[in-house]
């Protein structure tokens, strides 16, 4: 078994140009060859479902067997993967007896079930670079994949650490990305090849679970939660560069909001010499997004035809800043710092990073609950900023529930506090909507909006979801160890 550390990039368009002239490369010797990989799983997706990918590729005359991880609690940093030398491009399932690792079935029951799902034709070229004090791999893929008859052309590149420091895999692909509009890649040949054959590249990606299990470090459940939310917003950005869909905005605004709340939560482990800088820069493209999110819920309002003409037209005004925020050289190298601080960010040597993140977690939810809990009965009494900071630490508690699903077991009590938050969630939410249309509705009319029992009715709702969420109180509290 060998541990793969890498980060991809995804290109966007014919870069053939940029990267074959690009100052990296110049120094090193490179090879070009066709591969071709065929990419196997049972017709219910047993291998994806639990995390493997699993291919023959070919390269001139050899074959090469690969199972990989496609999920780790240490993001798309690093993943373990076994390789063997077969002769031909059909399985070789008795390679897969033995492995310190549990796949979904035994090798002869899964063998029996296996077939090819994906085909991926490439031409991959390659360099080997001295890279600070490391030697890195990097592979330049343009090529076609091919599952359920639907065809994707894409090109990626591969920075993979061959010896040395993973930090030099993280220099070397923020140096090309300063030059070449690469984005920061989140998915796999294999998990791209899925979503091809699913229709699911063209779709709204909400936010998918984050396997988080009691036996985690702080440090590797807090990765994994940055893999899985910078996942999300990428999954979202392409789309709304395209075609500007409300709910791929609404979508990708999330996946940052959710990111932020982890910052804030991991505070006590993650809080190095870099965290400030790069919650301040999330903080900073988080608000970009902000003006065109509001204008979205303002024109799913009744209104006139002047009015839905004027705000569509800010709309447009607004998803520009959006796309030319999305577009910036200081979003994509982000998203790269992001990734790499994650997983070898010098927080990682601090006293918490190896701690159990039930104990953890448990010390954090308890605080953000001693926010929350003095405003029951208090609701009708706040003003709109005090309601905006108790909506924004709901928000965070029911993003904690999520992330931690896995910590703690499934009672009734935390069903009936999980509906509970989320209900108060969203009733705070459309008050909030409420208060915004208030502002947006002069600026686009010249009037104040009218009034409308809709406020009453959410902050009736809120008043009564929060009584819920106090009456069910701290599920975590009451869990066995």
């Amino acid at each position: 078994m060998g541990k793969e550390i890498e980060l991809k990039l995804d290109l966007v368009g014919d870069q053939s140009a940029l990267v074959r002239s690009d100052p990296l490369f110049q120094e090193a010797e490179s090879r070009t060859a066709r591969q071709t990989s065929v990419y196997y799983d049972t017709p219910k997706k047993l291998l994806a479902k639990n995390g493997f990918s699993l291919r023959v590729r070919r390269s001139g005359e050899a074959f090469v067997q690969t199972l990989k991880r496609t999920v780790s609690s240490d993001g798309l940093f690093t993943r373990d993967e076994w390789e063997w030398e077969v002769p031909s491009e059909a399985l070789d399932c008795g390679k897969l007896d033995g492995l310190p690792v549990e796949l979904p079935t035994e090798a002869e029951k899964l063998g029996r079930k296996l077939q090819p799902v994906l085909r991926s034709e490439v031409e991959r070229t390659s360099w080997r670079l001295r890279q600070g004090s490391s030697n890195v791999q990097v592979d330049w893929d343009v090529g076609r994949l091919t599952a359920d008859r639907q065809c994707l052309d894409f090109a990626e590149i591969e920075f993979e650490l061959l010896e040395g420091t993973a930090a030099d895999v993280v220099a070397a692909a923020r140096a090309l990305a300063e030059r070449v509009p690469a984005r920061l890649g989140v998915l796999s040949k294999a998990e791209r090849g899925a979503a091809l054959a699913d229709g699911a590249l063209d779709r709204v990606a909400k936010a998918a679970p984050v396997s988080i299990t009691p036996d985690l470090t702080v440090a590797e459940a807090f990765a994994a939660i940055m893999h899985a939310c910078l996942k999300h917003y990428r999954l979202n950005e392409q789309l709304v560069i395209r075609s500007r869909p409300a709910d791929a905005l609404h979508q990708a605004r999330v996946a940052l909001r959710r990111l932020r709340s982890a910052f804030s939560f991991f505070r006590p482990a993650i809080a190095d010499d870099r965290y400030l800088r790069l919650r301040e820069d999330l903080r900073w493209f988080t608000a970009q997004l902000g003006d065109a999110r509001n204008l979205d819920v303002y024109l799913q309002r009744e209104l006139d035809g002047g009015e839905r003409a004027a705000a569509g037209r800010r709309r447009e005004q607004a998803y520009d800043q959006v796309v030319e925020a999305m577009n910036a050289t200081k979003l994509r190298l982000l998203l790269i710092d992001l990734t790499g601080w994650a997983a070898i960010g010098p927080w990682r040597s601090g006293k918490l990073a190896d701690r159990s993140i039930r104990g953890f977690a448990r010390k954090r939810l308890d605080k953000l609950w001693a926010t929350i809990a003095p405003t029951r009965g208090l609701l009708a009494q706040m003003d709109e900023d005090s309601r905006h900071r108790l909506r924004i630490q709901i928000k965070k508690l029911r993003y904690a529930v999520e992330f931690f699903r896995d910590v703690y077991p499934r009672t009734k009590r935390r069903k009936r506090f999980t509906e509970a938050v989320e209900g108060l969630q969203e009733a705070l939410g459309k008050l909030n909507d409420l208060a915004t249309a208030r502002l947006l509705a002069p600026e686009l009319t010249g009037q104040a909006p009218q009034e409308s029992a809709e406020e009453t009715d959410n902050l009736r709702a809120a008043e009564s979801f929060l009584e819920q969420l106090c009456d069910a109180g701290p599920f975590w509290q009451s869990a066995k160890a």
